[in-house]
């Protein structure tokens, strides 16, 4: 008998459930859109992405939305529709059970503009995909300019972190990107340097924001080694000399510095 009860009350409450189901997707059902509600992150400190820029491309997947049926609303469409922003990393889109559609985004974080040879100009992101700039905002990060031939349609397809073979496929952008990354992990080096430079030997030199100085750093091979000397040259050379008594620090030569005097 006791038995018999147990399992009298299981169906009773699986029943419960399935009904709840059913009014909830009934009334789900019958909702329609009350709301849209945007979240940007601009945690990174860029605004290539603002709130009308996604109105603008879910209104163009749909005239109206405030209104119409939530579950008539494709998420997963507009969902893959902004992550082709060419400015968004990551995003979500998803409705509540109060009727409201929310779009979460994430933007790209660019790490370095690339000013090429031919005038092209196009960012690297902290992943190392390629971004092209925009018309509306400009991000305030590392410049790299002077004799890069690769263009935004020779490069926008590439990772640049995502090399197979990083010696003999690399390119110049390559080369910058790891430059880049590694400043920008760097909070010393990311506060000193404010350019790199391409010269006509494919060396690239880099800009700082105290000295009166090039640094000549030649490929992107052994670059912590390199800085490590740059920096040792800064606390026990240029604070005792000065820091503009030399035109350039070469570092591309193996265990050494050499120095040209200004003149």
């Amino acid at each position: 008998m006791k038995k018999a009860l147990e399992i009298s009350a299981w169906v009773l409450l699986f029943a419960g459930i399935v009904a709840l189901l059913g009014f909830v997707g009934s009334a789900q059902h019958q909702k329609v859109c009350s709301d849209i509600r945007i979240d940007i992150d601009h945690s990174n400190g860029n605004y290539f992405v603002e709130e009308e820029d996604i109105y603008g491309m879910v209104y163009h997947e749909m005239d109206t939305l405030i209104g119409r049926a939530i579950d008539a609303i494709d998420a997963e469409a507009l969902e893959y529709k902004i992550n082709h922003h060419p400015a968004v990393a990551e995003s979500e889109v998803y409705k509540t059970l109060k009727g409201e559609l929310v779009v979460r985004v994430i933007q790209r974080t660019p790490i370095v503009r690339v000013f090429a040879f031919d005038g092209d100009s196009y960012y690297i992101d902290s992943t190392g995909s390629v971004m092209p700039p925009s018309e509306k905002y400009t991000s305030r990060v590392l410049i790299a300019n002077g004799h890069i031939y690769d263009s935004f349609l020779d490069v926008n397809h590439m990772n640049l972190s995502d090399l197979e073979d990083p010696v003999n496929n690399r390119t110049m952008v390559d080369d910058v990107f790891a430059y880049a990354e590694f400043i920008r992990k760097d909070p010393f080096w990311l506060a000193q340097i404010e350019q790199l430079y391409v010269n006509k030997e494919f060396d690239i030199e880099l800009i700082p924001r105290v000295g009166n100085h090039r640094i000549v750093f030649g490929d992107a091979n052994d670059i912590e080694k390199k800085f490590n000397k740059l920096k040792i040259f800064y606390n026990k050379g240029l604070n005792k000399t000065g820091w503009n008594e030399y035109k350039v620090i070469n570092l591309k030569y193996s265990d050494q510095v050499v120095c040209t005097k200004r003149i």
